[in-house]
């Protein structure tokens, strides 16, 4: 067990363990405890679990350390791992706060916890009050796109200011389907992608 720099932006224990076949850190706040990384590593079986195992077990640990005002917002997976993003939700409107996340990283083989990453989470983003003025779908887009899926997030502007926006998922059939953030106050758009 060591303990973080004098420039650290939260004082840390660093423990190092060693168990059988598994090596790994934890990093953990001195203040109140809390889990801000881990990493573990081992050997890995050819068994894989399902999505929906993953998806649970994820929950559980989620539940387990805490977390429990976050959102699961994306998964992948490679050979040996599942890698999953979490974002809080914001206590008055349930808008997520990408900025405020959570990776995890989960065994395929067996589901067990084989990293952590909350720094961003124990940060904590400052995030003010912000009117929400009804967007009319009709006049942003064309009747060849239709809104899938609309809800509020917070995402960053051009001035790295965390804004509220209604995150939309967009389809158009000949050419694809976007995920477009817009300020709710004044109708900015903040961020455009392709989705594949």
């Amino acid at each position: 067990i060591t303990e973080s720099s004098q420039d650290a932006p939260y004082p840390f224990y660093h423990i190092q363990f060693h168990e059988g076949i598994r090596i790994g850190y934890a990093d953990l706040t001195k203040k109140g405890g809390h889990l801000l990384s881990f990493l573990l590593e081992r050997p890995f079986e050819k068994t894989t679990i399902t999505v929906q195992q993953m998806k649970d077990k994820s929950a559980e640990y989620i539940k387990t350390l805490g977390f429990t005002d976050t959102e699961m917002v994306e998964y992948r997976e490679n050979s040996i791992a599942w890698h999953l993003s979490f974002a809080r939700k914001a206590e008055d409107n349930d808008a997520l706060i990408y900025a405020d996340g959570i990776q995890l990283k989960i065994a395929k083989d067996n589901g067990e916890l084989l990293g952590l990453n909350a720094m961003e989470y124990i940060q904590k983003e400052k995030i003010d009050k912000q009117k929400i003025v009804p967007i009319d779908k009709s006049e942003l887009f064309s009747s060849n796109f239709s809104v899938e899926e609309e809800r509020l997030a917070y995402v960053e502007n051009k001035q790295l200011q965390q804004r509220l926006a209604y995150q939309l998922i967009a389809v158009n059939e000949s050419i694809g389907t976007y995920k477009i953030y817009i300020d709710t106050e004044n109708h900015e758009i903040l961020h455009a992608e392709k989705l594949p």
